[in-house]
């Protein structure tokens, strides 16, 4: 989406006491005092936590998935696919996205770093509608996530 935020959990322990202010992708800032983000795009960030009181600044990279609300397989080269936006090449050990009509059936099924889906099932083109996906994505620690959600198929 196009409104993708991101919070740094200030009040936990992992920080420490301290004052501290925040910048996304620039370690001279702007720096903030909230340590939320919002309007990010899909992709890799660097958050940077940098101390009020001069004691040195910390960063950390993070990515921000990204799943489209629509795409258009018109072989324009733009949006002509379906998958997952802003996903970093090594971040997953194994991925499954699936794709469902709103009957619930099976129409494709993918990997995060596969092309994604071209609209059609049985070499036959699907009418412009809403789908759904279910993805499954494992990370290098061998936690998995789970996101579902819907998109239009736009014809």
């Amino acid at each position: 989406s196009e409104n993708n935020s991101i919070t740094l959990n200030s009040t936990g322990t992992n920080l420490g006491i301290g004052d501290y202010e925040f910048s996304l992708n620039a370690i001279d800032g702007p720096y903030q005092d909230d340590s939320t983000f919002y309007n990010i795009p899909p992709g890799e960030h660097t958050v940077f936590v940098r101390d009020k009181n001069g004691c040195g600044i910390a960063q950390a990279v993070i990515n921000v998935l990204g799943f489209p609300k629509f795409f258009t397989p018109n072989d324009d080269g733009i949006n002509d696919t379906w998958n997952i936006r802003g996903v970093k090449p090594g971040a997953f050990v194994n991925s499954t996205i699936v794709i469902f009509d709103r009957y619930g059936k099976m129409l494709a099924r993918f990997g995060i770093f596969d092309l994604g889906w071209y609209g059609f099932y049985n070499n036959n083109q699907m009418n412009a509608s809403d789908y759904w996906y279910l993805a499954e994505l494992e990370d290098l620690s061998g936690q998995i996530t789970v996101y579902k959600g819907h998109y239009s198929l736009l014809r």
